[in-house]
């Protein structure tokens, strides 16, 4: 298989793919809140040998990687592009409320003043206009890569056989017939 990347044009559900993806790397960034976030550095006392076994539970927490912050960098240039302030305001909260599985689309679209299909179509309709502009100023859509596979023969008879080494065409396994009472299939 080879990777060519191929010329696509921009479509308003590939833009808000990319807001989607900006908002989900903005949530995976760590959040510093001065000083007082990081805590205390020292660790906590084990003052018995019983509270060492799972004395605390094991963090992980999912980084993005740069090319994700590169993008959503990016994505945010073109939601800038948006002359009007609230329709800015809109797509960006529009996005992190999407990607925030403790908040509600219909929750936000009432904060708003307005039905979730009405916001649907209010962030398609910007979306669009989004596209519009990386068309017109011929910026490449590359981020679904199209696979080609290489063009192979027609389906060949495959003539290798493989011989059978540890055992005969008419092999059984061996069955004593005596021990019937202790033989169970």
């Amino acid at each position: 298989m080879v990777n060519i990347p191929q010329y696509r044009a921009w479509t308003a559900k590939s833009v808000e793919a990319r807001l989607l993806e900006a908002a989900e790397t903005l949530i995976l960034c760590p959040h510093v809140d001065g000083p007082k976030a990081f805590g205390s550095s020292m660790p906590e006392p084990l003052r018995l040998p019983i509270d060492a076994y799972a004395s605390s539970t094991r963090r992980f927490r999912r980084k993005p990687d740069a090319a994700a912050i590169d993008r959503m960098e990016e994505t945010w240039l073109w939601i800038n592009k948006i002359p009007e302030l609230e329709s800015r305001q809109l797509v960006y909260e529009w996005a992190r409320t999407k990607c925030d599985h403790r908040r509600s689309l219909r929750m936000f679209a009432q904060h708003n003043g307005c039905s979730d299909r009405t916001l649907r179509r209010t962030i398609m309709r910007l979306c669009g206009n989004i596209a519009e502009w990386l068309n017109s100023t011929h910026k490449p859509n590359l981020s679904e890569v199209n696979t080609v596979e290489p063009v192979s023969e027609p389906d060949q008879k495959c003539n290798v056989t493989y011989q059978l080494h540890w055992r005969a065409a008419n092999a059984r396994p061996p069955i004593d017939r005596d021990l019937k009472k202790t033989r169970v299939v």
